[in-house]
């Protein structure tokens, strides 16, 4: 047996199939759209570095927050390095912004402050770190008599040194609690500004103004 016509659908039989279409470019076709595009994809490179480059600056306060997160503030040990542990992040900030600099001037007034950083003590110091940190309250200028002992001002400079530490103090446990909560504040929210300083201190004049 033979079949006289071709098997299967007859009536598909001289139906001519679709070409299927190229794939679309996503390219521009015009110059002008095509300068858009390669704009676009400049800014977002340069989006991508500049926050790369944030990143990787601010690594000192992820370093600094996650000892601080260690710390307990049931340890003897632990509590007494948080005043330097605000003033190492300190200098880590300030030479950051020596990094950054681009003049000489800066550079210079960047060492300044460092100095500073270095050699401050009580109320100059916490007036110094709330003049950085618009978040941070470490000077308190209604401060309670009772509470002077045991005040952030007080504990920052004198923590490292008391002869004793008493964690069973109330008062004293609530002040520590609020110093902590304070330099957490300051790791996260501190900005060294190197023109603001500038900014501050008149032409030829010897001493950096805090």
């Amino acid at each position: 047996m033979s079949f006289e016509k071709p098997w299967g659908n007859y009536l598909l039989k001289d139906i001519v199939e679709t070409k299927t279409p190229d794939s679309i470019s996503f390219w521009p076709e015009t110059i002008a759209w095509q300068l858009l595009f390669i704009v676009l994809v400049l800014f977002i490179i340069k989006k991508s570095y500049q926050s790369w480059q944030n990143y990787q600056a601010n690594a000192y306060r992820r370093e600094a927050l996650f000892w601080l997160a260690q710390c307990s503030l049931t340890k003897e040990e632990d509590i007494r390095q948080l005043p330097a542990l605000l003033r190492k992040t300190a200098i880590l900030a300030n030479n950051r912004r020596i990094n950054e600099s681009n003049s000489v001037q800066e550079k210079a007034l960047a060492l300044k402050i460092k100095q500073e950083i270095i050699e401050l003590r009580g109320e100059a110091w916490t007036k110094w770190l709330d003049q950085y940190c618009s978040e941070s309250h470490f000077h308190n200028k209604n401060i309670e008599l009772n509470t002077t002992t045991s005040s952030c001002e007080y504990l920052l400079s004198q923590l490292a040194y008391m002869p004793k530490v008493d964690l069973n103090d109330a008062l004293f446990h609530k002040q520590l609690k609020k110093l902590y909560q304070q330099i957490e504040c300051w790791i996260k929210y501190h900005e060294i500004s190197i023109a603001a300083k500038a900014v501050a201190v008149p032409s030829g004049a010897d001493g950096v103004s805090v």
